[in-house]
């Protein structure tokens, strides 16, 4: 199994969510001790997922902090497939990201438009994915609502992840693999139609237990089947208890072994 939406309980990633920390945590009803990276990833294996999407993020513009690159970057554990992350506000982000793709050798890159506040057809994010579909690399986009800030007064816009976006961005760079994390919810219909519609669009199944997660999503299941991915954004969602749930959900054999390994494999692929 490959979990595509991974941040492990690091001291890096609490302090990340910063002020936000303790509304996060009630959102998500989450309870975790810090533990090193390497423990997390034991565990996570001791459930049968052998690889992880470890992803970093780059909000240095809007929230003044950062998990930063080398987390992923300087870490020699095959069990991590890496990711990056670059703030496209930066005026340095194309060379970054260029130095990035050349010195970390990265599957792709991680935007999260609400927490790096910038506008998904920003021209300047543009630039980025422009990089990114001359390489054949992934994005994987926060989509949907935002557990961190929910409740808090706060600049986070939520207009930002409105799956929509996606449309166009898929239709100017085709070669990029683009990833709809959370399934856009509560827009979630209209993630599956961009999904359905556009070849190089995949949503992941992370931030949600499989219980809670929309009935559309298991009834397009069959239609989706090429086109959903394993992921949990632990340590925010106990990654046992997703496994549990998935169980008991009514879908047909092959089509939960592609969502747990063979789309993420076929994703993972240099187009």
């Amino acid at each position: 199994m490959i979990d595509f939406h991974f941040h492990a309980p690091i001291k890096e990633f609490l302090d990340f969510l910063g002020e936000y920390k303790e509304s996060t945590m009630r959102y998500f009803n989450a309870k975790f001790d810090i533990k090193s990276l390497r423990e997390s990833l034991d565990e996570t294996e001791s459930l049968g997922i052998k690889r992880v999407v470890l992803l970093p993020i780059d909000s240095t513009t809007f929230l003044g902090r950062k998990i930063p690159n080398e987390i992923v970057c300087n870490n020699t554990d095959d069990r991590i497939i890496r990711f990056v992350s670059v703030d496209p506000l930066k005026p340095t982000a194309e060379e970054e990201l260029k130095r990035l793709i050349k010195e970390c050798e990265p599957k792709g890159v991680k935007f999260h438009p609400q927490l790096q506040g910038f506008n998904p057809l920003d021209e300047r994010a543009l630039r980025l994915y422009s990089i990114l579909d001359s390489n054949g690399l992934v994005a994987v986009f926060h989509t949907g609502t935002s557990g961190v800030g929910a409740g808090e007064r706060s600049n986070i816009r939520l207009d930002y992840g409105r799956p929509i976006h996606f449309d166009e961005i898929a239709i100017r760079f085709p070669r990029m693999k683009i990833i709809l994390a959370h399934f856009g919810w509560p827009w979630t219909e209209e993630a599956i139609a961009i999904a359905l519609h556009k070849p190089n669009i995949y949503l992941d199944l992370s931030g949600w237990l499989p219980k809670y997660i929309p009935e559309v999503i298991w009834k397009y299941a069959k239609r989706l089947q090429d086109k959903l991915i394993f992921g949990s954004d632990y340590p925010l969602i106990s990654q046992e208890r997703w496994l549990n749930e998935f169980e008991k959900i009514n879908l047909p054999g092959d089509i939960k072994e592609k969502i747990f390994q063979g789309n993420a494999e076929r994703i993972l692929e240099k187009s």
